[in-house]
């Protein structure tokens, strides 16, 4: 029964109590008329209130039918900015069940909205993230007695379905009732996978810039120590060749053909030493500029060491006694020849600068498996324990070398060259009983014929 049809049965009620009052006015028949008609006048008075009441409903009927509508509207304005967001936008419950999801939800976890309701939104979270996240959630629910509790903010690795994983930051605000008691959470999701991409890029190139600058600083300092060494290094060497060929300029005449030789020698020592000077700062040069080559070609070891040693032995003018022994097969080795004379030459040449003269040099090599194995052993002033572990960097020298002449170059040229055939060094040493080198070297298969 609808507020007209409650009208119209009061107004019935009132024509009938006016009739039975006209009624009960005409017979006077009853002793007890007088309080008929009082009854019927309560009445009457009753359906008068009524009928006030209502006109009261029918008016609230009225403004609570515009509100109705307005909430109508108000609704479909809400669900069309619902559906209108750009992002993922979503309504749970406060254990994280969807209760409400937009098109872009839809869209970014690659389901529909059926499938989707009724759903953990934590089962889209990448499994190794999935404890952290019930975590986040559960600190929600607890934070929820706090008045002042506000928008959390994370990023999240979710899963689409079928799809790559994305990363999405995501937003997470309380829905309270009347009594400020938390019903639902309201959560928006951004997928800002292409941000973190464009924002590791650009770390990677700040990093690539300021390891690009921090090199080219490095290899200035290197050119200008390189500079300042070899100036100096240069100067014992040349002031060696210029007096020598200015004493046989003037008195070889009345020197003995052996006494010339010594000055000869030493002019040739000098030269040769100038060359390796010169050899080691071009290879250092080489590997900072990125131009320093691996070419690997046959190689007889046997003979190339021979040679070698006889060049070192050379400028050592038999200074100390040198022991060369080989094993293995004779088939040549694939190996690059300029460096691997850089690290013979440089391990050899330790070892004569820092062995007391008349002192036993020993230098083999070794050929099995595809390998080279090539070892320098002497008795000379041995290598700090605490020098070790920094004897292959640029310009290190140890701290027992004194006054011995020295880049600290040679043994970081020995290790360069080492790496750049895919080989290994080794080093023994033991203070005042002498230092041991082994290198190994595989065959390499790429090579010039």
């Amino acid at each position: 029964m609808n507020l007209d049809d409650l009208a119209l049965q009061i107004e019935n009620m009132r024509k009938r109590v006016a009739l039975l009052q006209r009624q009960s006015e005409q017979q006077k028949a009853q002793a007890d008329i007088e309080l008929v008609n009082a009854v019927f006048k309560e009445v009457y008075f009753a359906l008068e209130e009524l009928q006030l009441v209502n006109e009261d409903l029918k008016q609230q009927n009225e403004e609570l039918f515009k509100t109705q509508q307005a909430l109508v509207a108000e609704s479909q304005r809400y669900q069309e900015l619902f559906e209108e967001v750009p992002d993922a936008y979503f309504v749970t419950d406060t254990k994280g069940i969807i209760q409400e999801a937009n098109s872009a939800a839809t869209t970014l976890l690659n389901i529909s909205k059926s499938l989707l309701l009724g759903t953990s939104i934590g089962i889209f979270v990448l499994e190794k993230e999935i404890i952290a996240f019930h975590l986040k959630l559960n600190h929600l629910r607890d934070r929820t007695r706090f008045p002042d509790w506000k928008m959390q903010e994370w990023e999240v690795t979710l899963r689409p379905r079928d799809k790559t994983p994305i990363m999405a930051a995501v937003k997470v605000a309380a829905i309270r009732d009347q009594s400020s008691e938390l019903v639902s959470l309201r959560w928006l999701l951004r997928d800002i996978s292409e941000s973190k991409r464009t924002q590791a890029k650009l770390q990677w190139a700040e990093e690539a810039m300021r390891q690009a600058l921090a090199k080219e600083r490095e290899f200035s300092e290197l050119k200008s120590r390189l500079l300042t060494i070899t100036s100096h290094e240069f100067r014992t060497p040349l002031a060696t060749i210029h007096s020598s060929a200015e004493l046989l300029e003037h008195y070889r005449h009345l020197w003995s053909e052996q006494r010339q030789q010594t000055h000869l020698r030493r002019i040739q020592a000098s030269v040769m030493h100038i060359t390796q000077l010169l050899n080691d700062v071009l290879m250092v040069s080489q590997d900072e500029t990125g131009k320093l080559e691996f070419n690997p070609t046959p190689i007889n070891l046997v003979e190339f060491c021979r040679d070698l040693l006889e060049e070192l032995q050379q400028s050592d003018r038999s200074q100390h006694a040198i022991v060369f022994s080989s094993e293995g097969q004779c088939t040549p080795a694939n190996l690059d020849a300029k460096l691997l004379r850089q690290i013979l030459s440089n391990l050899f040449s330790n070892c004569l600068k820092y062995s007391p003269l008349g002192s036993t040099v020993r230098f083999s090599v070794t050929t099995a498996d595809e390998q080279a194995i090539f070892q320098t052993q002497d008795s000379g002033i041995g290598i700090p324990a605490s020098d070790i572990e920094h004897i292959f960097e640029p310009f290190h020298r140890a701290s027992n070398t004194g006054n011995i002449v020295g880049m600290g170059l040679g043994m970081s040229i020995v290790k360069q060259a080492v790496d750049l055939h895919g080989g290994e060094i080794t080093v023994e040493s033991a203070i005042g009983a002498g230092t041991t080198f082994t290198v190994i070297l595989p065959f390499s298969r790429n090579f010039h014929v």
